[in-house]
Order: structure tokens, then C-alpha cells, then sequence
């Protein structure tokens, strides 16, 4: 049976086989070089199949483009496929200038490693298949990349210290996990609200993130267990900047926060 064409991946196949054509590589070279089949590759650039984020990075460092390939995936990827809760916060993150983030329980979305991140969706949506949890753990960790290539923002967040002391799935997953948020600390300087913090109000408010904009009021993006949220009316946001305020108060500072973190990454066996 003849394989479907995906209308929306066109472009970026034909690009891709311009890039390889322009390298005088054939599709034998490129899959000796990635590690992924003739197959695989020629479906791609004839969008017969839609490619993820992995084999895109296997692609982009085989042809050296350092990240531009990555970037024409994020680029040419089909909203269609995203969930409603991923679609309804993306553009107002992306025009963000400065976006401040509060989670009680977890590391903050765009900041998690690949590996945390699926499995975090594996076990919140049990009846998501495979392929979809991919994607899911695919269109998270490009969330950071994709606010790079935008308004570029500056970003702060504050965890709670149970965040990086609970082990998610495993040992070794969390310490990649901790080792990948202290290489963010250009791009996002993160807070640690210490465990012997008295009750505050960023226990019930659950997590939530703050954008603010040039051209418009701030807005909040509230997370639940089925998405999210993004509040603009105004009594809603200034309780939720009003409680961040609050636990601002309470984090460690930027060096104790990065020496507990070491800390705790250099106690997991």
C-alpha cells in the first residue's frame, strides 16, 4: 500500500535533501554517517514519515550544521500535532520578554532533559501510547531552543528543594537531570526554595509561570494535571505575582542555590 504524504512536511524534506545534495552525499553516506536507515532518511525527505526530534539531532551533527537543521525542524513542525494546552501557551510564551516560573514538585517544563521528561508524561497520562509520549518528551525539551530563536527572554525560576531531591525514575536519570540544570544557569537563573520553609501560598497555588510582555498586560500560565491554564484577568495574575514575590523571599540565593544543587547531585549513588 502506498504511504500517505504529510502535506505539512514537505518543505522541510526538501530542504533537508537540499542540504544532503549540497554536501554531494548520497543517501547511503548520510545513513552511514547518523546511524539511521536509507529507508528512514528518503521517507523523511519525501515526508512520508515525521521526524523527531532525536533523529533530527543525529542528522544536524552528521551534516555539521550546528543547529540549523534542529531549528528548521522546530520551525516546520505542524502545531496540528500538538496538544491543545502545548498550542495555547506557545505563542504568548514566545513573545515574552521575561518569564518567572514557581514549581513545588518538579524541575519546570523547558527545562527538564529528554529522559526526565517521558518519563514524567509516561506516568501522568497512562493511556498515551509510546509514540505520542515521544513526542510529548520531543516538544519539551525544544521548548528552550524555541524561546532562544524568539524574544530570547529572561528567565527565572524557583524550585522547591524536594525537586532535586526526589528521584525521578532513576538515580542515574535525576543526576543528568541535575547536571543539566546547573549548564542552564546563563539562560535561566534558578532558586531553591529550601525544605524548612514554613507553609507559603506556593503549595496550593501549584505551579504556574509569569510572562510579562512590551505591548501587553502579564500573564499567567497555570499548570494542572491536564495542561494548563493561562489567566489574564487581572485579579488572577496579581494573586499569582504576589505569591511568587513571596517565595522569592525565601530562596536561596543564586550561589547557595547552585551549591545545593551540586550537593545533592554529588550524594546520588
Amino acid at each position: 500500500m502506498t504511504e500517505a504524504t504529510l502535506s505539512s512536511w514537505v518543505e522541510f524534506g526538501t530542504l533537508l535533501k537540499s542540504l544532503r545534495r549540497q554536501q554531494g552525499w548520497t543517501l547511503q553516506n548520510l545513513s552511514k554517517a547518523c546511524g539511521y536507515s536509507v529507508s528512514t532518511i528518503s521517507k523523511i525527505e519525501n515526508a512520508k514519515r515525521e521526524p523527531n526530534r532525536k533523529l533530527i539531532a543525529e542528522l544536524d551533527r552528521a551534516m555539521k550544521k550546528n543547529g540549523d537543521l534542529l531549528r528548521q525542524w522546530e520551525k516546520h513542525r505542524t502545531r496540528d500535532s500538538d496538544p491543545d494546552w502545548y498550542r495555547q501557551v506557545v505563542t504568548s510564551e514566545e513573545r515574552a520578554t521575561e518569564i518567572r516560573m514557581w514549581h513545588p514538585w518538579l524541575i519546570p517544563g523547558f527545562m527538564q532533559t529528554w529522559d526526565y521528561a517521558r518519563i514524567i508524561f509516561r506516568d501522568g497520562r497512562p493511556f498515551d501510547t509510546p509514540e505520542q509520549l515521544n513526542q510529548l518528551a520531543d516538544l519539551r525539551v525544544a521548548r528552550l531552543e524555541a524561546l532562544k530563536q524568539a524574544q530570547n527572554p529572561r528567565m527565572l525560576a524557583i524550585i522547591s528543594e524536594r525537586t532535586i531531591t526526589d528521584v525521578v525514575g532513576s538515580p542515574q536519570v535525576m543526576k543528568e537531570q541535575l547536571r543539566h540544570l546547573l549548564s542552564l544557569s546563563e539562560q535561566v537563573q534558578t532558586l531553591v526554595l529550601p525544605r524548612s520553609t514554613p507553609y507559603h501560598g506556593g503549595l496550593s497555588s501549584g505551579p504556574f509561570r509569569i510572562l510579562d510582555f512590551l505591548d501587553q498586560d502579564t500573564q499567567v500560565y497555570a499548570e494542572h494535571s491536564s495542561g494548563g491554564e493561562l489567566i489574564t484577568e487581572p485579579d488572577g495574575v496579581r494573586r499569582l505575582v504576589t505569591i511568587f514575590g513571596d517565595l522569592l523571599t525565601w530562596a536561596l540565593p543564586p550561589p547557595a542555590s547552585r551549591e545545593r544543587i551540586e550537593e545533592v547531585m554529588g550524594e546520588m549513588k
